[in-house]
């Protein structure tokens, strides 16, 4: 046979298996085998060793030390993005804790500079979605002051569904005005 370079690639794969299968059984030579088949020793040793990996493969215990992995987690900046406000928000974490969970566990470098990017831009979007709110449905609210840092700001809850709503910052000199200062 033409022991050419086309020789080898228009064997099938399942020729392939069956050439390794042959001299991993050790009933031939490879000398014979790449006779037989038009190809190089080369090429037989080669196919020898993959299916020689693949055997090992398949009969190598796992480690017994090793965890099972839970889940797999694709990190892309919207997810990135979302970890950032969870992390502040939920975990009431600092800037600079989040640089350094971000740091840490996942391996990127941030800067407490895009923390704060993230935040504002996630509170324009949050300030979005509170204007859009149809507060017409609330029938009996029940209004109160609460501060952020020393700025009142005037909240509601509607009562029978006890969903919670913002009214807007209410002005300090009001404030003292009515209360007679």
């Amino acid at each position: 046979m033409n022991r050419s370079a086309g020789a080898a690639a228009q064997l099938s794969g399942c020729e392939r298996k069956h050439l390794a299968v042959r001299a991993l059984a050790g009933g031939h030579t490879i000398s014979s085998l790449a006779d037989g088949h038009g190809v190089s020793r080369k090429f037989v040793y080669e196919q020898k060793r993959k299916a020689g990996a693949a055997l090992d493969d398949a009969f190598t215990p796992a480690p017994e030390a090793a965890e099972p992995v839970l889940c797999a987690l694709p990190v892309t900046a919207r997810w990135l993005r979302q970890v950032i406000v969870a992390l502040t928000l939920s975990c009431r974490s600092s800037y600079r804790g989040v640089v350094e969970f971000v740091r840490d566990l996942l391996g990127q470098s941030i800067s407490e500079g895009h923390v704060h990017d993230v935040m504002r831009w996630a509170a324009q979007q949050a300030g979005a979605i509170n204007r859009e709110q149809d507060l017409s449905g609330i029938r009996v609210g029940l209004h109160d002051e609460i501060f952020h840092g020393d700025r009142p700001v005037l909240a509601g809850v509607d009562a029978d569904s006890t969903y919670c709503y913002l009214l807007g910052a209410t002005r300090v000199a009001v404030r003292r005005a009515s209360s007679g200062m």
